[in-house]
């Protein structure tokens, strides 16, 4: 399988390479300000360069907001999915299977996790965004005509 219908061909192209992430300890409110500032739906929680877990706009929106919290007052670990139930990939996980797991879960975002080692994360987005783009050109082969160009 060639690296560009899998999660390492799509690390490849991302545009956004920094890990964006949140310690446990910071206030819901700066996680959200992050998240606006960075225009993503979901932050790594990272402990040093520990992933201790995920946080995104549905758990503040379920967890604070719905439950009537202060986004101020509230720590990201009491809303965070924790490392033990978040669903990760790895760099040769096919982006067909990240749209799966994604569907299966009912979630829109992955860590990328390879040997232990926190190599970045990817949305549906991503993932839609690399299907199209395989689509495209395997499209693009199959038009070509045998020998190449002409």
């Amino acid at each position: 399988m060639s690296d560009t219908f899998t999660v390492r061909g799509m690390l490849a192209v991302k545009k956004r390479k920094e890990l964006l992430s949140i310690p446990p300890d910071a206030a819901v409110i700066q996680a959200l300000d992050t998240m606006r500032e960075a225009k993503v739906g979901a932050l790594l929680v990272m402990e040093g360069e520990k992933l201790v877990g995920i946080v995104t706009e549905r758990d503040y929106a379920w967890k604070v907001e719905l439950e009537s919290k202060k986004a101020a007052t509230t720590k990201v670990a009491e809303i965070m999915t924790p490392v033990e139930k978040v669903i990760s990939v790895n760099t040769f996980t096919s982006l067909e299977d990240c749209l799966n797991r994604m569907d299966e879960n009912h979630i829109r975002h992955l860590p990328v996790i390879d040997e232990g080692v926190l190599l970045g994360m990817i949305s549906s987005r991503d993932v839609m965004g690399g299907i199209v783009r395989s689509q495209i050109f395997q499209a693009q082969h199959f038009m070509e005509p045998p020998g190449g160009r002409i």
